[in-house]
């Protein structure tokens, strides 16, 4: 009888142990999945013919080792090439990008050598992991991150005509409105959200068209940051019928996508304060604004 007791506590201590290893295990293989930087594409093009998607995230994964070369179906090369450059922020590390000879994929040349060039993939890698963390992504709801980041980038980014591309935005935290808005957009592509850039037509400039409470609206923290410094939400969820523009996708396409005026009282907020998942901005007219972001 003893011996049956001293197996079955053997048994259920094994049983025990095996359990508390799978549960590590996946919380750690959940963590690398957070602490991973993803291949994105802009959502305007996410229904894309999949083997150029394909393809572009075989680029940009070879552009992130640091590899010269790399191979990829060619047929798709005009549609590649547009996910390329409306997409990945890591093409400014890239000096030329040009056609093999038996036009079997591309030959890379980078600005850097391959050991500063892989610097410098680490620690962009690194900024965008540490700003989604500072976001809540994986620890709030999609909409509650998207408002994260964008009161992250308006209060922590300042507005320079100079700097003209995401990835510099991103190291020298400042741009212009191409490369704030597109940092933007990355950073909600990163946690999940949907995004993309758009361009004004005639003066109006670079802003964004991300996907919050299941509806596309338009975002521009670039603005914000000019007018305000991160202090107010004027430019946050726009609707075309508080925008005296309008605007086409990177490939020309005219936006559709309009809101539906919801957010549009915002125009007017001086200040907002958060409090847990609620957000309340303080209007010019004495009112006040909620937004609900669980």
């Amino acid at each position: 009888m003893k011996k049956i007791i001293s197996l079955f506590l053997v048994l259920a201590l094994s049983v025990a142990v095996f359990a508390a290893c799978s549960k590590d295990a996946e919380k750690s293989e959940q963590k690398e999945e957070t602490d991973a930087v993803s291949i994105t594409v802009d959502s305007h093009y996410e229904d894309f013919d999949e083997s150029a998607v394909n393809a572009y995230e075989k680029i940009c994964q070879a552009i992130m080792n640091g590899d010269e070369q790399v191979n990829f179906n060619m047929l798709q090369l005009e549609n590649v090439n547009q996910l390329y450059y409306t997409s990945f922020p890591l093409s400014s590390l890239v000096e030329s990008i040009e056609i093999l000879p038996d036009n079997s994929g591309y030959q890379i040349k980078y600005k850097n050598s391959l050991e500063e060039h892989k610097k410098l993939v680490d620690e962009f890698d690194s900024m965008i992991l540490s700003i989604k963390e500072e976001c809540g992504y994986s620890q709030v709801s999609t909409d509650n991150y998207i408002f994260n980041v964008y009161t992250y980038i308006t209060k922590n980014f300042t507005a320079d005509s100079s700097v003209l591309t995401p990835y510099d935005a991103l190291v020298q935290k400042k741009g212009y409105s191409s490369a704030i808005n597109a940092l933007f957009e990355y950073l909600v592509l990163q946690g999940g959200g949907k995004a993309c850039h758009v361009v004004g037509n005639g003066e109006a400039s670079f802003i964004s068209l991300v996907q919050f409470e299941g509806k596309w609206y338009y975002f521009d923290a670039y603005s914000e940051i000019e007018d305000n410094q991160g202090k107010a939400l004027k430019f946050f969820a726009m609707s075309d019928t508080s925008l005296n523009a309008t605007y086409s996708y990177t490939d020309g396409e005219k936006v559709t996508e309009t809101g539906d005026g919801a957010f549009d009282k915002l125009r007017q907020s001086q200040s907002f304060e958060i409090n847990g998942t609620k957000v309340t901005a303080a209007l010019s007219d004495g009112s006040n604004f909620e937004i609900d972001l669980a």
